[in-house]
């Protein structure tokens, strides 16, 4: 491809709908409030989630509002491997006749971590162009986040992009959701179906598969992508193998405790190469771990710390329980658990207070399931807590209230 075929526009002066798809994911509206700022936009996350197609509907709402389609270029780095320099001078002489210092300009650069040393050439390129507005995406978490922090430092916003929610899917299947949540009733059995179906279909490509194509998906053009091509491109690794048994025992264990000694031990590797695959895996959005909670968010451990998948619809182990744990953990951002002396905590997050979280993949809850985050409220003198069930009634137990887990899902103003 070259420079014109990424750029439709410059001839038509629209985008195809195939690129600029009319469903948006919730980002849109943030990366969409951004697009006059004078300011560098980076949107990150894993293979398949979106970035494109966000940067495609922005370039057609920008069209939309009267800029002129030679005021805008697209080009992917994941395609052609041009230098920046050299797709510039020829959007310049070719596209603009004109110089961008003179043009209020909108650049869309995808996949910009794959070209080398793009964080210094996006800087010149950011610094000599005053009225240049410049929107970049990236699948490798470590070398965006280098580049923002370092060489962009005070010109860049970081942007993650996850899989699809719960309220997302549901948004692009056109199902129904309860705007007043205490009618959650009339909806449990409808939501408790959706449900099944979107354990499987995080990607907005696999929303129309059947389980087995999304699985197949999943595993091939994301996961695999990943491991044997994204992440030796990016870090040089050689050890490929560690990799893929490091990710299958994640992804097939929701929840896993990492022991690194033991680990290295039965991989038969070195301590710091089972701690860089884990890093890697981790900055590419394939797992997340998170720690345990240890006196205060300041001094939790990095000993033990649980990985799972970064998204149900990555998971392939057979055990629901652990399953409905990870969905929980992606919805909510947990970055910690709590465990100690026989008791433990599924999640405890911090959102202006401390609260503790815990998952039960069943229809009633009771004294016993209360136990653990009882204990834990306790201890931190909270009062505030939940337990998150598969029934359909919210019920308080105790000071703890015990609420369906898709309406928890559903009401973020419950934390």
């Amino acid at each position: 491809m070259n420079i014109y075929d990424f750029n439709p526009w410059w001839e038509t002066g629209t985008v195809p709908e195939s690129l600029a798809k009319p469903k948006k994911r919730e980002i849109y509206d943030t990366l969409r409030s951004s697009i006059e700022k004078r300011r560098i936009d980076v949107i990150t996350g894993l293979r398949r989630v979106g970035k494109t197609t966000i940067m495609y509907q922005l370039i057609e709402t920008l069209l939309r509002n009267g800029t002129e389609p030679r005021n805008i270029l697209y080009y992917s780095f994941d395609l052609k491997r041009q230098d920046i320099s050299e797709v510039i001078k020829i959007y310049e002489e070719k596209i603009l006749k004109d110089r961008m210092r003179n043009r209020k300009v909108y650049i869309f650069l995808d996949e910009i971590h794959k070209l080398k040393d793009w964080a210094d050439k996006i800087k010149i390129i950011y610094d000599l162009n005053p009225h240049v507005k410049i929107l970049l995406s990236g699948s490798a978490s470590l070398n965006i986040m280098r580049g923002v922090s370092e060489s962009l430092a005070g010109r860049a916003k970081y942007h993650y992009l996850p899989p699809l929610t719960f309220r997302e899917y549901l948004n692009f299947t056109d199902t129904a959701i309860p705007r007043n949540l205490e009618d959650y009733e009339l909806y449990a059995k409808s939501l408790a179906i959706m449900f099944e179906r979107f354990r499987y279909r995080g990607f907005p490509e696999t929303i129309n598969m059947d389980e087995n194509d999304a699985r197949e998906y999943v595993r091939e053009l994301v996961v695999e992508r990943v491991i044997y091509r994204d992440i030796p491109e990016c870090f040089h690794i050689q050890d490929l193998e560690v990799l893929t048994i490091l990710a299958d025992y994640i992804l097939e264990n929701p929840g896993v405790i990492l022991n690194i000694e033991s680990l290295s031990s039965d991989l038969r590797r070195h301590r710091k190469t089972i701690r860089s695959a884990l890093q890697y895996l981790e900055m590419s959005y394939i797992i997340r771990r998170i720690s345990n909670l240890r006196g205060s968010f300041l001094a939790s451990s990095r000993k033990n710390r649980r990985a799972y998948p970064e998204h149900i619809s990555l998971c392939s182990g057979k055990d629901e329980d652990k399953v409905v744990e990870c969905f929980v953990r992606s919805e909510i951002n947990a970055q910690h658990y709590w465990r100690r002396g026989g008791y433990e905590v599924d999640f405890v997050i911090k959102n202006g207070a401390v609260v503790p979280i815990e998952i039960k993949n069943k229809e009633t809850v009771g004294p016993k399931d209360l136990k653990p985050i009882r204990k834990f409220m306790e201890l931190y003198g909270l009062k505030k807590g939940f337990v998150l069930y598969r029934g359909s009634e919210e019920r308080e137990l105790e000071g703890i209230t015990a609420l369906p887990l898709l309406k928890f899902i559903l009401s973020p103003q419950h934390l």
